[in-house]
This record gives C-alpha cells, structure tokens and sequence, in this order.
C-alpha cells in the first residue's frame, strides 16, 4: 500500500521527505510517478486535477493539506472516502496576524501615506484608535473564533456572524441570513474567514454590500468564491466599500488583465495569509495514515453535509 502526494501551486520536496521519514514502512510517491494506482489508499493533495479521486480503486483517504477543502470538490467524491484538513493553531495565529495588520494599516493611514509620499505630497489626516473600531468576523471556527477573541484582548469592539450561534466573550454574536444585516452594518471592519459552501458562495455580493455602512473596509481571506467580483467594484465606486484587502480570488494566479490590480482602493496579496508549515502539518498528515491503517477515528475529518 502507498501514499501518493498530488500538489499543484505548491513546493513538493520538503512535504516528501519529512513525509517519507515520517513513515519509514510506506511507499511515499509523486504523482503521476505512481507504480499501480491500485496500492494507493490514501492522498495528500493541494489542488488536485479534476478526476483525480478515479485513478485510484482503492483510495480510503483524502487529506487536505490546508485547513479548507473547496479546492478537492471538482470532481465528487464518493461517499466510501474519508476527506480530512490540516486544523494548526500557527496557521490561526498567521491568519490573525495578517489581519490585524489590514486593519492597523487602514486605521493609521500607511497606505494612503505612502501614495502621497510618492506625488510628494504632506497632508496630515484624521485617524481612528482601536478603541474606536468596530470589527465584524464573518465565520467563527476554528480559526474565526480565534481572532475574534484576540481582537477583543486588543480592545476592538467585536461583532461576528456564523451559520449556528456561537458563545464567544466579548463578541456581540448573529446567525442566519435574517441577522446578516445586523451584523455587517455599523461596522468599520468586515473579515470573510467563512468555510466555502453551497450556502455561502458568493455571499459578498451587491445585496450585501447594501447592507453595508458607507465607507466599510473589506478583508476577505475566505475564499475567491465568497466575493462577486464585480459586485465589489460597483461598491467601490459607490463609496460603500473604502477598501478592500484581497487574499483569494477566483481564479489563481490572478489574470495579467484583472481590474483588481489597477484599481487604487484594492490592494491584493497572493493567497499568503496563513500559510500551511509543512513540519507540523505532516504530523498530523503521518497521525491519520496511521489512524487509516488502524481503522481509528481520523483528525479533523469533514462532513460533506456542512462543507467544513
């Protein structure tokens, strides 16, 4: 029996040797470097080809090296195989990190500053404080629970919306579309950190930005497919959305000749704000394979029905 890595937009050598050093009694293979497809049972993949769960009769297992799995559903996958997700508290604290760092660069100026620097022009402006911030978290798993709490340990005043009603102190909490509005207007802030489902793609979108205070600043490190792109640019223009920091998009790499590049109130940043350590990730990667083997419970495994 094997294990066949299958990675696309993402550096393989590291993953294969702390995989295969991980697991010293098992075949670790690249693919499309597989001997017989028959013998592979379980996958780690980013951003697999469509088809590619067909290839392998056998196959038990789909491992996801990031902590989302939107990127595996292209082809469907039956019901007989498990799919399970990288849960890291670095990649929470990465992601806070970045998002802190939006919203201060927002707050204090910095970039409005340094496009004045460059026409040369000095023009002292008005900023907020944080205690005068309001941020809303769109999503509050794993990952959304924990940077509402440590934006709260800051001082921010937090609201946060999620499919089911969530019990996080000092966050003001709404659930279900009926309270979308309620939670994503008076806000200064919203940060999508939503799984991507069938439910919430495309949820950033013009009745959305509608509800949306003017002058709102959007952080999205979601998924592309929570943004209707178009509908973003007609907020903009519209002077409902002030920003928007963009980490994901639809379609990765960005086009050469996408609007999002040009347009001065968009500041894009490629897919990097939190990225999956290959050293801690593996653990919990080698963990399951050997869970597999033992017919244990898996970490972190998904349910088809919620999407997450």
């Amino acid at each position: 029996m094997s294990v066949a890595i299958i990675f696309n937009q993402k550096p393989i050598d590291d993953w294969f040797d702390k995989l295969a050093e991980l697991l010293p009694e098992t075949k670790v293979e690249i693919y499309p470097e597989i001997e017989n497809p028959n013998d592979v049972e379980f996958i780690v993949t980013w951003k697999p080809h469509v088809g590619y769960v067909n290839e392998f009769p056998n196959l038990k297992v789909v491992q996801s090296v990031g902590a989302g799995i939107d990127h595996l559903l292209h082809t469907p996958i039956p019901s007989t195989i498990n799919i399970t997700r990288i849960v890291d508290s670095a990649l929470k604290h990465d992601m806070f990190e970045h998002v802190l760092t939006c919203v201060l660069t927002s707050i204090k100026n910095i970039l409005p500053y340094y496009k004045a620097q460059l026409e040369k022009n000095w023009q002292p402006t008005s900023y907020k404080t944080i205690a005068e911030t309001t941020v809303t978290i769109l999503g509050l798993g794993e990952i959304g629970n924990d940077v509402a709490t440590k934006f709260v340990n800051l001082g921010f005043t937090v609201k946060g919306w999620s499919n089911s009603s969530k019990n996080i102190e000092g966050v003001e909490s709404f659930s279900g579309l009926n309270e979308l509005e309620n939670a994503i207007s008076q806000t200064d802030f919203i940060i999508n950190i939503l799984p991507l489902t069938a439910q919430t793609e495309g949820i950033l979108n013009e009745q959305f930005f509608e509800f949306c205070s003017d002058n709102t600043v959007l952080i999205n490190v979601g998924r592309g497919g929570h943004l209707v792109e178009n509908d973003l640019l007609t907020a903009i223009k519209n002077n409902k959305i002030k920003e928007a920091y963009l980490d994901v998009f639809i379609e990765e790499p960005l086009s050469e000749n996408h609007p999002f590049w040009t347009n001065s109130q968009v500041y894009v940043t490629p897919h990097i704000a939190s990225m999956t350590n290959a050293n801690t990730a593996l653990e919990q990667v080698a963990d399951n394979y050997k869970r597999m083997k033992n017919e244990e419970t898996l970490l972190n495994q998904v349910s088809m029905e919620r999407g997450y």
